[in-house]
């Protein structure tokens, strides 16, 4: 199969810091080649996929949703869309955000989980998988936490997790939050229990990840998926997080626990010997979370694309947010 993927944006294929949509791109499209399909990206001209041809969009055109249209090559058979444009060919369309009140999705949406499909009308998706061989894993625990997220977005919760860290007694490593000028968030000491390590590259990002005790994910708003989450526990750590959007489909109790009181989730952080680390590896491995998942799932959607001209049966309604969704609310949360 000639698979073409899209994803608009000045962030590079694979991203050198933050972006996971980038990343994931990458891995999908790497893993498609290596189970022998044909490959195509379309994306930044500093992009690149191994073994697929890259076409790159000029700066001038990324806005323009004909751009990709034009640079669609004939013999594709199906366009695999992270940002929606008119295509002649047929599509899947990924969405990995959630959407506006009463927002509208064209055909052929996939969402990427179960909880994120269901809020917008649909039973399609696909979970963004990790290539477990990208991440160290080790038996051995460090004494400290991570938070691994936008650290400026309250709907992530920084302030909560530094609350279950201090409750727990343990430091917590934040990656995601902004770099000072020349770094020097590097050279200030732990803030009140926290310390901040702004924006960094995968190899001390894995590195942080093979030795943490945990990630503490006390996410304030329905998670569509949260890359975070499998990249934490096909690295060992357990997950301590809130019961809203997709954690609950991730998280069992042998890999974590959810709570939306700080208290109990400290007491979870406080005793790790709950949780073993390859049992938390495990629920990647064998939970339908790896690359390999993600990529059988996706081939699946595109071969029922190409042979009905839909994922949808017949007068299935298109995906909408839900009534009285709301995205950007601020879910409840006790300390």
């Amino acid at each position: 199969m000639h698979i073409t993927l899209y994803k608009r944006g000045d962030t590079p294929i694979p991203p050198r810091l933050y972006g996971g949509a980038e990343r994931f791109v990458y891995w999908l499209g790497k893993t498609l080649v290596e189970l022998g399909h044909q490959v195509t990206l379309i994306a930044n001209a500093q992009s690149h996929i191994p073994g697929a041809e890259l076409r790159s969009v000029a700066a001038d055109e990324d806005a323009d949703p004909q751009a990709c249209a034009r640079l669609v090559p004939d013999s594709t058979d199906i366009v695999h869309l992270w940002d929606y444009a008119e295509v002649k060919k047929p599509f899947l369309f990924s969405v990995g955000g959630n959407g506006r009140p009463g927002e509208k999705f064209p055909a052929n949406t996939v969402f990427v989980s179960s909880n994120h499909a269901a809020n917008h009308g649909s039973r399609h998706f696909a979970y963004s998988g990790v290539i477990p061989g990208n991440y160290s894993f080790s038996e051995k625990r460090a004494d400290y936490a991570v938070f691994l997220a936008k650290a400026r977005w309250k709907a992530k919760n920084l302030h909560g997790a530094a609350a279950v860290a201090r409750r727990a007694g343990l430091e917590l490593r934040v990656i995601g939050s902004r770099n000072l000028p020349m770094n020097l968030q590097r050279l200030l000491p732990p803030i009140r229990g926290v310390r901040y390590y702004g924006m960094i590259e995968e190899d001390e990002k894995r590195d942080l990840l093979s030795r943490a005790r945990c990630l503490i994910f006390p996410v304030r708003w329905h998670e569509p998926f949260g890359l975070a989450i499998t990249e934490a526990l096909a690295s060992g750590a357990f997950v301590a997080g809130t019961p809203y959007g997709a954690l609950p489909e991730i998280i069992t109790p042998e890999a974590g626990a959810l709570s939306i009181n700080a208290s109990e989730l400290a007491e979870a952080v406080k005793n790790p010997q709950r949780f073993n680390p390859q049992a938390c590896r495990n629920r990647v491995l064998h939970g339908g979370f790896t690359l390999l998942d993600s990529a059988r799932k996706y081939i699946e959607c595109y071969e029922r694309i190409l042979s009905h001209g839909s994922l949808n049966e017949p007068g299935e309604p298109l995906p909408e947010t839900r009534p009285g969704f709301m995205a950007k609310q601020l879910l409840p949360w006790v300390e």
